[in-house]
């Protein structure tokens, strides 16, 4: 009985696997959108069927050929790779929108601590 409702409870929680593994955001987008339990889930069996038997999950489920295809649709798929400049003044921008939020942050601080 604890086998079943074991299995039950895993299969609610890691609804989606295949579906989710063949997306290009993965497990990240998943925490980001409030799914972190089937986030951690999906990582942490995929994790553990790799190290298990030595393939990825996708592995299992698809020939070489189709990984060739699926690796090539996804590499078509990464902005980063298509446009590598435009990652880069992302990236740019990103580290400047945190500087900037660091030092109001800081001079929150010093404001308050001098009250």
């Amino acid at each position: 009985m604890r086998k079943i409702i074991g299995f039950i409870t895993l299969s609610f929680l890691l609804s989606g696997c295949y579906a989710s593994s063949l997306t290009y955001m993965g497990t990240g987008a998943g925490v980001l959108q409030g799914k972190s339990v089937q986030s951690l889930g999906t990582h942490a069996a995929s994790y553990a069927i790799q190290k298990e038997t030595g393939k990825s999950p996708i592995e299992h489920v698809l020939n070489k050929e189709q990984i060739k295809s699926y690796e090539k649709t996804k590499s078509k798929l990464n902005p980063c790779e298509q446009t590598p400049e435009l990652c880069s003044k992302i990236s740019l921008r990103v580290a400047f929108m945190n500087d900037v939020l660091k030092s109001k942050i800081k001079k929150k601080e010093t404001n308050s601590a001098s009250k």
